[in-house]
């Protein structure tokens, strides 16, 4: 509603601004101008504003000088349709400057032959209307919230942690290969969770392009990347354990101590969440460093069980103890530097 409502006040001075110019025709293309161009993004609106203005310069020019050597015809429409399509890719403009330029060029060469004045005043109303847009955008633009950012960053890290919460309720008692299997198509499922995203934050990094307002948002857009960079990784590790437990699934027996340490790995992914949504909380840090720790000893522990319990027996280290340093692997995504150095992760 707001966009909207930016758009329609935006036309309507357009029309007036357009209108004082040349009262004696109705000066549409203004606000036609500012309907094409505002964008949820200063940059959005900017490129198009450039892209708008020169195509349709260029396009005048074109039915300017062809006005003189050709008539208005089909093979002409097609000539200059032609030719506008090939100045528009010389001058390297962009899908919005390109189509312009022919549109224009046949638009200024009709009825540009009936209305003389036609091409200057589509250019100046390109002009004010596209002046008009770019106040408007740059006075009012909008920003995506520190929230929201987050959350949309940390979808990979909240759909790991799900995915692991299954996977160690289900192996604390006797599972099955189609349980397995099933946790395998969910880590697979990660990949168009990340995509998803990888695309949310670009477009709020676009957002942040050229908009003052959004100044405020950079370091909340710096976290929420190593967020997404981390959750990249996290699912990769979620991916391996999903994996290896299909592959040990022939002698599935219940993993308690296993299932222990990876829902203490879903704490330590939570804390990291809330760290990461407060910016360096201090009291946010402490939880995850604590959360960390827990895991750590959780690791420890169970290290020392499945040793006593393997022994040298080769297929049960290369299936299950897969869980073991993918766990490792995550809690060393998630630890603050200067922590991981001091824990030796």
């Amino acid at each position: 509603m707001f966009l909207a409502a930016k758009i329609a006040i935006a036309a309507s001075v357009a029309w007036v601004a357009a209108e004082a110019t040349h009262p004696e025709s109705a000066p549409y293309f203004a606000p036609l101008a500012v309907l094409l161009i505002v964008q949820p993004t200063v940059y959005d609106s900017v490129s198009r504003a450039i892209q708008r203005v020169a195509g349709v310069v260029l396009g005048v020019v074109v039915a300017l000088g062809l006005s003189r050597v050709i008539a208005p015809s089909a093979w002409s429409i097609g000539i200059i349709i032609f030719l506008g399509l090939l100045v528009g890719w010389a001058a390297r403009l962009g899908p919005q400057g390109v189509v312009q330029v022919p549109v224009s060029a046949m638009l200024a060469f009709v009825v540009g032959r009936l209305t003389p004045s036609y091409g200057g005043q589509r250019v100046v109303d390109t002009l004010i209307g596209s002046g008009i847009a770019l106040v408007v955008v740059l006075l009012s633009p909008s920003a995506p919230t520190p929230d929201d950012i987050a959350f949309r960053a940390q979808a990979p890290l909240r759909r790991c942690t799900e995915i692991l919460r299954d996977i160690a309720t289900g192996i604390e008692t006797q599972w099955t290969k189609d349980q397995a299997l099933a946790w395998l198509e969910e880590a697979r499922t990660l990949i168009a969770t990340i995509a998803k995203a990888r695309k949310d934050h670009d477009a709020h990094q676009l957002s942040a392009r050229w908009n003052a307002r959004a100044y405020r948002e950079r370091p909340a857009l710096e976290r929420a990347r190593q967020a997404l960079v981390v959750g990249e990784r996290l699912a990769v590790n979620t991916r391996s354990i999903s994996r290896a437990l299909v592959d040990g699934s022939d002698t599935a027996r219940p993993l308690p101590s296993n299932s222990a340490l990876l829902l203490r790995s879903v704490a330590a992914i939570e804390a990291y969440e809330a760290w990461v949504t407060s910016l360096n909380g201090p009291s946010d840090r402490k939880r995850l460093v604590e959360a960390i720790k827990a895991a750590d000893d959780a690791l420890g522990t169970t290290l020392a069980l499945v040793q006593e319990r393997w022994g040298a027996d080769g297929r049960q280290w290369l299936t299950f103890g897969t869980l073991l340093a993918m766990t490792q692997r995550m809690l060393s995504e998630v630890t603050p530097p200067d922590e991981g150095v001091q824990a030796g992760l």
